[in-house]
């Protein structure tokens, strides 16, 4: 009897959505999301699913509950501050769904074991930070699993879906691929290989009342021609490149920006260059006085910290203006020219610090509004269901293709993009056992601290068993075996090493044996 009052209740639940064409709740109820990330994104897809009436929830969260958290993640309340995000949220969706299975894990996404992976049916990624996101895809795409994902910056957002080669997902249409090859095909024709198609294409121009005839005499038949080499190849030559499976997340960053704890380990080896920078001293210089980091929660530290960026803040204008004008040239200005060049100074590294700018910088805070978020999320929700159908071999709609979508809210504009499969994407490409690196490092950086900023950016390597080399000219900076060419305080500039150039760094000995990399390309960026 109580089954059936429990049918009965979730029959009237789900009333409104079973009357959606090819829908079947069983799917819904049996289906397994894992939502990485429960922020602003996480929330809002979370509550989605449990509304939808998922059958189970995996929730991935290394982080707690912050007060600015609490003005767009609607599942966190004043007083849940400093508790595990994926905790709370679990809570809150068994209140609004007690029929609701929730695991949860207040850990790295990188030390789940891999059968809480292989559990799910579709992985929504909803992170704020590259180095998550290009991880999560690596394991995506090793278990075969289908990802959505997302992400806001201000009043924009994006969604993609990577569906990986093997998911079983059925993912484009096989008649719209060979239309697309059959039109590339189409413009790398000469001349010599098909004169009538060029004739034909110029008296088209000239005479445009004749255009239906001339196709139908000497374009169609070569496109026929060629449609048909290609339908007879199509299946086993080019479907299982172009069919079922789409770029992943790596293949849109190929190198991805550098690692935010490198940024500020660069700034305090140097001066304060901007506004942030200015923050990140004045942290350093609150530990040293004060015996510990301050605590963002605690006002009056956070008053305190405030003081020491805004001190570092003037310097960085005095400094600015006393760069642009010579001392001797001051004295031909009149007050006003200073005062102007003192106000442009300003308006270029922006006003004096408000409070909430302490934990925003050192944060690494993204800019973020909840009406963004709600849409983003909307979208992600939309694309992760019909993913989970066809997971279970239903279709109620096609997944979204071109499978990237840009949303710029300023326009109410959303933008389609045609995102390419590169073959030489380190993830999902041919290319096996190289990584892309960015390095941010201070402009007297030595060799040696490439080596540190390697380690920074969580690829620690062992200067005694990897080598540095110019992979255009093959010159060697660094190699451990040879004297003369191991010196770590050896300047980058005076290896003439510029901005944006890129070094390589090869395995040696031991490491050529053990390391699953066997070379990183390394953007070399000055700040």
């Amino acid at each position: 009897m109580t089954e059936k009052i429990e049918d009965i209740v979730k029959s009237r639940m789900y009333a409104r959505q079973q009357l959606i064409e090819g829908w079947d709740q069983s799917i819904i109820s049996n289906g397994c999301i894992m939502i990485v990330g429960i922020g602003a994104l996480g929330c809002e897809i979370a509550k989605d699913f449990t509304l939808m009436g998922i059958g189970k929830l995996i929730l991935i969260d290394l982080d707690t509950i912050e007060t600015s958290n609490l003005s767009r993640q609607m599942l966190f309340r004043p007083g849940d501050e400093g508790r595990s995000k994926a905790e709370v949220a679990a809570e809150r969706l068994k209140e609004m769904n007690p029929y609701l299975n929730v695991d949860f894990y207040f850990e790295k996404l990188q030390k789940l074991p891999m059968s809480v992976y292989e559990e799910s049916d579709v992985v929504i990624a909803a992170l704020d930070n590259f180095n998550a996101r290009l991880d999560l895809n690596k394991i995506c795409l090793r278990m075969k699993k289908p990802m959505v994902e997302g992400g806001t910056v201000g009043f924009e957002g994006h969604v993609q879906i990577v569906i990986p080669e093997g998911s079983g997902i059925n993912y484009k249409n096989r008649e719209r691929e060979i239309e697309n090859m059959v039109e590339a095909r189409i413009w790398d024709i000469n001349e010599m290989g098909y004169p009538e198609y060029f004739k034909a294409q110029t008296r088209i121009e000239e005479l445009e009342e004749e255009i239906e005839r001339i196709k139908e005499k000497d374009i169609n038949p070569v496109i026929r021609k060629i449609r048909k080499e290609i339908e007879m190849v199509f299946d086993w030559k080019y479907a299982p490149e172009v069919l079922d499976q789409t770029p992943c997340y790596r293949c849109l960053v190929p190198i991805p920006p550098a690692d935010d704890k490198l940024v500020a380990a660069c700034t305090l080896k140097g001066l304060p260059r901007n506004r942030n920078h200015c923050v990140i001293k004045a942290e350093v210089e609150f530990e040293k006085e004060y015996g510990h980091k301050p605590d963002l929660n605690l006002n009056d530290e956070v008053l305190k910290l405030k003081e020491i960026a805004q001190i570092e803040l003037e310097k960085l204008r005095e400094r600015v203006f006393n760069e642009n004008i010579a001392e001797g040239e001051r004295e031909s200005l009149t007050e006003k020219e200073i005062e102007d060049w003192k106000t442009n100074i300003n308006e270029t590294f922006g006003p004096d610090y408000k409070f909430e700018e302490m934990e925003n910088i050192l944060g690494n805070k993204i800019a973020a509004i909840q009406t963004v978020s709600s849409i983003i999320s909307s979208i992600e929700s939309q694309e992760a269901l019909k993913l989970l159908f066809r997971v279970k071999g239903r279709n109620i709609g096609d997944p979204m293709e071109p499978p990237y979508v840009n949303y710029n809210g300023i326009y109410g504009q959303f933008d389609h993009l045609h995102v390419l499969k590169r073959d030489d994407c380190l993830a999902c490409g041919k290319i096996e056992g190289e990584e892309n690196v960015q390095l941010v490092v201070p402009f007297d950086a030595d060799v040696g601290y490439i080596f540190k900023a390697m380690e920074i950016s969580a690829h620690k390597l062992d200067p005694e068993l990897w080598m540095i080399t110019n992979p255009m000219t093959k010159e060697i900076y660094w190699n451990p075996y040879m004297p003369s060419l191991k010196d770590p305080d050896i300047k980058l500039t005076s290896l003439k090493i510029k901005s944006n150039d890129i070094v390589t760094l090869s395995p040696l000995g031991k490491a050529l044996a053990e390391s699953e990399i066997k070379k990183y390309n390394v953007v070399i960026a000055f700040m």
